[in-house]
């Protein structure tokens, strides 16, 4: 992200920009050309979240104007100054979400020591990238509609960028093999897809036998039984937040036969998708006040 402390723009006053409504959730994908100007200089009382896409925006940040580009993420704690836009010449292609986190979520939003601070991150793999954009989708389509399991689905999507984000700034974590992060990327925006370790390692240039090595190297398992694993993983997340029928489920996961799928889901959670379902209610309903 680039620096400017003589950018004309940031000379310029615009009027205060209208915050969304208060809420758990607010997002979307904006395509933005030159006079989009946002200016909050009280920030809000949530944090923002934009992950630009294409194109170039700014950020005018205690008298420095900083440009970003695809890759970049930025984080606004509550009550930082809001002042950003596109600048002359560019289109900012950049996803958003206005969002009042879990409490789980305190350990990767810890509070700056700058109150007015915020965080900068660049994301350089191309398949975090792509995990990150996906996440974002999900977000965004599920943060639309009202009821309590789509909004629980999109707070699942929120999390699930901020792990991606604490990874990318975790310096003490040890980075995967750019294709190997590629292959899971591509697993996990295409579940429903049939997979062959054949088709995975042609995407990435590899022979079979070398990504089936290197995949057990880098990740502790092999590429089926990660799959598998994430089928499972995000099948749990649906039994909990949506009212989709199993059937329906195993097929948007990618198992092609429910009982199959019933089958692996009962070996790995010790129930089966329907007891599974009517236990994590259960403990729902006994949690609420």
């Amino acid at each position: 992200m680039a620096e400017n402390h003589n950018n004309p723009a940031a000379s310029s006053v615009s009027a205060e920009t209208a915050a969304p409504p208060p809420g758990i959730l607010v997002s979307g994908h904006f395509n933005q050309a030159y006079g989009y100007q946002t200016n909050r200089s009280r920030g809000t009382k949530d944090w923002l979240i934009m992950f630009t896409l294409s194109g170039c925006g700014y950020y005018w940040h205690q008298d420095t104007m900083r440009h970003c580009s695809a890759g970049d993420i930025v984080l606004l704690p509550p009550g930082t100054p809001h002042n950003y836009g596109t600048p002359e010449g560019h289109v900012w292609e950049f996803v958003w979400a206005h969002f009042l986190p879990l409490p789980s979520w305190s350990e990767w939003l810890s509070p700056p020591q700058d109150k007015d601070a915020l965080f900068l991150i660049h994301v350089e793999s191309e398949a975090q990238r792509e995990r990150i954009k996906g996440a974002f989708e999900r977000m965004i389509r599920d943060s639309l509609e009202s009821d309590f399991y789509r909004t629980r689905l999109a707070l699942n999507a929120m999390e699930e960028i901020l792990l991606l984000i604490g990874q990318q700034t975790n310096r003490k974590s040890v980075p995967l093999d750019p294709r190997v992060e590629q292959v899971l990327g591509f697993m996990e925006q295409h579940m429903k897809m049939r997979h062959t370790v054949e088709e995975l390692a042609a995407l990435v240039a590899l022979s079979p036998s070398r990504l089936a090595h290197l995949f057990k190297q880098e990740v502790g398992e092999s590429v089926m039984e990660t799959l598998l694993r994430l089928r499972l993983r995000h099948s749990s997340r649906l039994l909990e937040h949506t009212t989709m029928q199993v059937g329906e489920i195993a097929e948007e996961v990618g198992f092609h036969s429910p009982f199959y799928f019933t089958k692996q889901f009962t070996a790995y959670y010790g129930k089966s998708p329907s007891h599974y379902r009517k236990t994590v209610r259960k403990a729902a309903d006994e949690e609420e006040p």
